[in-house]
């Protein structure tokens, strides 16, 4: 990326910025939601280590595990997938076509500033409702928190570019609602609301291969249950996948932009 692209960019990414201090008031209302869910976690799990508990997690790391996965999906979360299939169903993106930009990358750097505000305010509101319910962490150093910032990085950046996949899918099926209903539900079963380790054995084969658990299985373990051996194995993998679907993105914008070429659209 050159020097001028990079200011560009960057300054898409300041008016973001901006912005996400303009609607602060949609994350704070959203924060009483993230709490209502911890809330609710807490008395569902509190309830089944008080009948036996569960192999591989102790009630605080569980609790915490749910606090990191919830702090994702809520703090990283953008309406990339509705605003683009909006504009490809309605025309308005054959205006931003011609732009002195890369369609793609202008989403994601007008996206970057919402989402890293949303989620200093619901890492804050995490940090408490985990010390509030089950105090501190257990064994967790503070030498470890970059290895953990990185990886829930990766995972927003899959999320984020199979969010705006999804939305780019409108430029060849226009109702594609239904796929982001399944993808989503996907992320929740499988790594968010139950860890991948929870799975029988070869479901979690099948599981640590696709990119849903990456999104929030693969930070929030690593924060609970730290170890060089889940660094090594996770990081690699959330890279691989978050290179893929900044490909795929690439790609069917390319074809996309095409098809509305051919079409006069």
């Amino acid at each position: 990326m050159t020097a001028a692209k990079a200011r560009k960019y960057g300054a898409i990414l300041g008016v973001s910025l901006r912005s996400g201090l303009m609607y602060r008031g949609n994350v704070l209302g959203g924060l009483l939601f993230y709490a209502l869910f911890i809330f609710v976690f807490f008395s569902l799990w509190g309830t089944i280590y008080r009948a036996g508990g569960v192999p591989g997690y102790s009630l605080p790391q569980m609790i915490w595990y749910v606090c990191v996965t919830e702090l994702i999906v809520f703090g990283c979360r953008s309406g990339v997938f509705g605003q683009i299939s909006e504009s490809i169903k309605s025309g308005a993106v054959a205006y931003e076509l011609n732009r002195p930009y890369h369609y793609v990358f202008y989403r994601f750097f007008s996206a970057l500033g919402g989402i890293v505000f949303s989620f200093l305010f619901y890492a804050a509101s995490a940090l408490a409702l985990g010390h509030l319910f089950v105090g501190p962490l257990p064994n967790f150093r503070l030498w470890m928190l970059p290895f953990v910032l990185v990886s829930i990085g990766l995972g927003a950046v899959i999320q984020f570019f199979s969010y705006l996949c999804l939305g780019l899918s409108a430029f060849f099926i226009e109702e594609n609602r239904a796929f982001m209903f399944i993808y989503s539900k996907l992320v929740l079963m499988l790594g968010t609301f139950i860890p991948v380790e929870f799975f029988p054995g070869w479901l979690q084969t099948v599981v640590r291969y696709l990119p849903f658990s990456y999104i929030t299985w693969a930070p929030a373990r690593m924060a609970v249950d730290f170890s060089w051996g889940h660094v090594a194995s996770a990081l690699p993998l959330q890279l691989a996948w978050a290179a893929v679907m900044i490909a795929l993105s690439l790609l069917l914008y390319r074809k996309g932009v095409r098809r509305v070429n051919v079409q006069g659209g």
